[in-house]
């Protein structure tokens, strides 16, 4: 099995960007809310983040 893929630092760099300009309130007690912005804030820089189902293969070809 495979590791998970590391994000891109330009998504990093977004993502830090929505973190730094938080207030600590948000950030402890409304985190869905920071975690929306994060989402608004890439889909914005062009990033696709819908979920592509992993393709399900026989391991051993039968």
């Amino acid at each position: 099995m495979t590791g998970p893929t590391p994000i891109p630092d330009a998504a990093t760099a977004v993502i830090r960007a929505v973190l730094e300009d938080e207030g600590l309130g948000d950030l402890l007690y409304r985190p869905e809310r920071t975690a929306q912005r994060v989402t608004k804030a890439l889909e914005k820089a062009g990033w696709d983040l819908r979920v592509i189902p992993p393709t399900i293969t026989p391991e051993n070809g039968t």
